[in-house]
């Protein structure tokens, strides 16, 4: 099935006039089959959260003691007050930079 084939199938049972269970029935389509493609359209509908990171200038490859300490991964790691920390390998810097340049407007980075 396809999204546009679910919003047709969603649609129509919209319409139906009777339960959706018994409509699904009627189509052949199972009821976990709609399920799950309800789920997957609201999740691409309802927006990311954003949260606020600040960066930082250390003196090692992590700003504290962390379980990796003393490997160096290759690449940029950033590592949030809470302490998760993400980390971006070899290559993806210059899409990095780009994407904290646009959700920074107004802030010069290096």
């Amino acid at each position: 099935m396809t999204k546009s084939e679910f919003q047709d199938l969603q649609n129509r049972a919209a319409s139906c006039g009777t339960t959706l269970k018994e409509f699904l029935r009627k189509e052949g389509v199972a009821y976990s089959t709609y399920n799950y493609w309800s789920k997957k359209l609201k999740a691409e509908a309802e927006p990311m959260p954003i949260a606020p990171i600040s960066i930082r200038k250390t003196s090692g490859p992590f700003p504290e003691a962390s379980p990796m300490s003393g490997v160096e991964l290759p690449g940029v790691t950033l590592a949030f007050p809470n302490g998760v920390r993400a980390h971006f390998g070899r290559g993806s810097e210059g899409m990095l930079m780009e994407v904290l340049s646009q959700s920074m407007p107004g802030h010069v980075l290096p």
